[in-house]
């Protein structure tokens, strides 16, 4: 045979092993849905026509999804088109959107990719009354919410800048939907002319849902993207300044409240603790081998400890603002807790370096609070806040311990809305 014959068989088998290594080494694709909702999904025209949907919550999915091993390819589309391709499989997954029972039952829920904050807007110069005539975006998450609790919609527009005109024009008494999203509108319109007065309705988690026959096929997906979301939305569920303040309050109330029912100097000074850093490590592994389905002999211990059921009956008594109570040494280990906790060892975190941080530049009691941003708390389905203070007395800027509460976010405000 021929030797430059030879050479061009060699190098076009070369060629297709290189050309299917390549292929083999791109990871695959997800196909998705979502519709149009800045600052959350938006579609911007790229070079040669393409259109790319990007914005917090778009973002968070690509993501996700990206490091667990998938591109994604999204597009936006109407509610209703969305919901038909899902259910005939004619895509991976739909996002983001409130739980739906139809959907769950053709399709996986994912833990939230979003979280928004929802206030019924109305005129300041109007009354808020129990029967308001209610302006809502026509096939969107609050219309849905509000028809499946019993709320009587008075108008549904085709967008949310229609509701703001509405309002200002007195044709409805109160829009709902996201904070954020009146915010840009009042911002993209400048000043309408009016005072807008806010009220908490809900925190509204949204999700990816996953179609049947892509669960089936890629069964580890939804585990994995789960699994990375609370790094992805880190930065995206952070309170106002506003938020942050009412929150404070409340933990002032909470950690007076609980200190004048608790000697807590005196649980942390009797609770267990371990001779050296080497035996924290060796508990704590222990601890979390089991947690949360079992439990070791020495968080059996300290359940068992009065302190402990009394931080589980107050925490009881708090009506669903308070998620959990626990009470830290200046180790940063658990001397009381109001239910089992997945870690003995609490000192890498942030709920007790923070404190520790205040303390040493010299802040003390209230003033060290430590607010965190909102987190998705998996093990309880809830967005959660917590808030960490210091034990006194504290020596060369050290405290005694740490007291850490976690709030249910949307209950915490709910109650605070309540409060005369």
């Amino acid at each position: 045979m021929d030797a430059a014959l030879i050479m061009k068989i060699r190098l076009a088998g070369l060629l297709t092993v290189m050309v299917s290594a390549v292929s083999q080494a791109q990871p695959p694709a997800l196909n998705l849905y979502t519709f149009e909702s800045p600052p959350y999904q938006m579609a911007n025209q790229e070079k040669g026509g393409a259109n790319r949907v990007y914005g917090e919550t778009a973002d968070t999915v690509v993501c996700a999804a990206n490091r667990s091993g998938w591109e994604t390819r999204i597009r936006i589309t109407p509610q209703n088109r969305a919901i038909h391709a899902l259910e005939r499989n004619m895509i991976d997954g739909y996002f983001a959107i409130d739980p739906s029972a139809e959907l769950d039952n053709i399709a996986k829920r994912s833990d939230p990719v979003a979280l928004e904050k929802w206030y019924f807007f109305t005129r300041g110069d109007q009354p808020f009354t129990d029967t308001p005539r209610i302006g809502v975006v026509d096939g969107s998450n609050e219309e849905a919410w509000l028809e499946a609790n019993d709320y009587s919609v008075f108008l549904s527009v085709t967008s949310a800048s229609q509701l703001l005109a509405l309002l200002k024009r007195a044709r409805i008494d109160a829009a709902l939907m996201d904070e954020r999203v009146m915010n840009g509108l009042r911002l993209e319109n400048g000043d309408p002319g009016m005072v807008l007065e806010r009220h908490f309705v809900r925190y509204a988690p949204l999700y990816l849902y996953l179609g049947e026959s892509f669960t089936s096929s890629h069964p580890e997906f939804l585990g994995n993207f789960n699994r990375m979301l609370n790094s992805c939305m880190a930065g995206h569920l952070a309170l106002s300044d506003e938020e942050e303040h009412l929150i404070r309050m409340l933990s002032e109330r909470l950690i007076s409240n609980i200190s004048s029912i608790l000697d807590i100097p005196q649980i942390i000074a009797s609770g267990p603790r371990q001779e050296s850093f080497t035996d924290v490590m060796t508990q704590d592994s222990m601890w979390q081998a089991l947690a949360p389905s079992g439990s070791t002999q020495l968080a059996d211990q300290i359940l068992d400890l009065a302190g402990s059921r009394t931080l589980h009956d107050w925490k009881v008594a708090q009506d669903g603002v308070v998620t959990e109570a626990m009470i830290m040494n200046n180790m940063g280990t658990l001397a009381a807790m109001s239910r089992l906790t997945t870690d003995y060892w609490q000192g890498d975190e942030a709920k007790f370096q923070k404190v520790l941080d205040a303390t040493r530049q010299g802040l003390r009691g209230i003033d060290a609070l430590y607010i965190s941003p909102i987190r998705y708390d998996a093990s309880t389905s809830r967005f959660q806040v917590t808030v960490s203070a210091p034990v006194s007395p504290i020596s060369d800027g050290v405290p005694l311990g740490v007291l850490m509460l976690g709030l249910d976010a949307e209950e915490a405000l709910r109650a605070l809305e309540r409060r005369p």
